[in-house]
């Protein structure tokens, strides 16, 4: 089908957008569907929210990101990046490192954004982003309250592999080639898609911290035009919150670690986080630049 064959970018970043709003409709119904068949204590349970949450990552984001490129009559294998690749495992490694790296500095985003305190005036849109944050943060709770094998599993699942496949299809896949070649800036289209990968979340006082990770997945595909680099390290990240929560949760060094205070201290290590961060992205990019020039030799 090629209904987008001929379609400007501007009306394709709508398009993708109403596709966006249209999946959320449709998985609403879908898991008001199914509640109908199963109980309704069953469909606010962890097990009820992994399906319902797989339901809407599908139709939300997988499906309007890959409907579009079809339409668009592009091959969705060489525009979303998922041949193979020689480089594949070593540009993996750097973009793994680079995660680890940018934890110090995303964990001081976090900190610093939950002092963030809007004026009076604004006072009733503060109460309300606060709401949507508890709400968010109970629904998260609910997910990773787990202690059997099984409900890690499951979390890696819906919540590892899901989320990241569904995302990066939608956000860097689609929405940020899209903005790319709009804006004809690669920086503008990582930044622009990291903002609203992270405003999409509804999670204001984790904001700051989601747009830098927003950032180094929208790096690491701009640069090698690979998908699954992004993917794989977006479901690391969330491997890694599923695992610590389900093997340390009652620990307290990590609930200290969730809970660190802005010291100086912890300041200069943010920044020199920032600082390796950095050179190891630049690391990224020569060596993507290198592959991609052997790829075309």
């Amino acid at each position: 089908m090629k209904a987008f064959q001929n379609t400007n970018t501007h009306s394709k970043v709508l398009y993708l957008f109403i596709f966006c709003l249209a999946g959320l409709f449709l998985a609403g119904s879908l898991v008001m569907v199914i509640n109908g068949f199963w109980s309704e204590q069953w469909m606010v349970s962890a097990w009820g929210l992994r399906v319902s949450s797989a339901i809407q990552m599908a139709l939300m984001f997988f499906l309007p990101a890959y409907t579009l490129v079809v339409w668009s009559d592009h091959k969705p294998l060489s525009y979303f990046g998922l041949q193979h690749s020689d480089s594949f495992l070593d540009l993996a490694l750097i973009a793994f490192l680079i995660l680890l790296v940018s934890m110090p500095f995303i964990t001081l985003l976090a900190q610093l954004n939950q002092l963030l305190v809007l004026p009076n005036s604004l006072s009733g849109v503060e109460t309300w982003m606060r709401n949507l944050e508890t709400s968010a943060e109970e629904t998260t709770n609910l997910l990773l309250t787990g202690t059997s094998v099984w409900d890690y599993l499951g979390n890696l699942i819906f919540v590892g592999v899901f989320a990241a496949v569904a995302e990066e299809f939608f956000f860097r896949g689609a929405l940020q080639q899209l903005l790319v070649k709009l804006f004809k800036s690669n920086h503008t289209g990582v930044w622009m898609t990291a903002f609203i990968f992270s405003l999409m979340h509804l999670q204001f006082y984790g904001f700051l911290p989601r747009i830098i990770l927003g950032v180094i997945l929208g790096y690491l595909f701009v640069w090698s035009k690979n998908l699954w680099i992004p993917i794989l390290i977006h479901f690391l990240n969330n491997a890694l919150v599923v695992t610590f929560s389900y093997f340390f949760k009652e620990n307290s060094v990590y609930q200290s670690i969730e809970n660190i205070p802005v010291t100086p201290t912890f300041i200069i290590t943010g920044l020199l986080s920032l600082g390796l961060m950095v050179y190891l992205l630049k690391v990224y990019q020569t060596k993507a630049r290198v592959a991609q020039m052997q790829v075309e030799q």
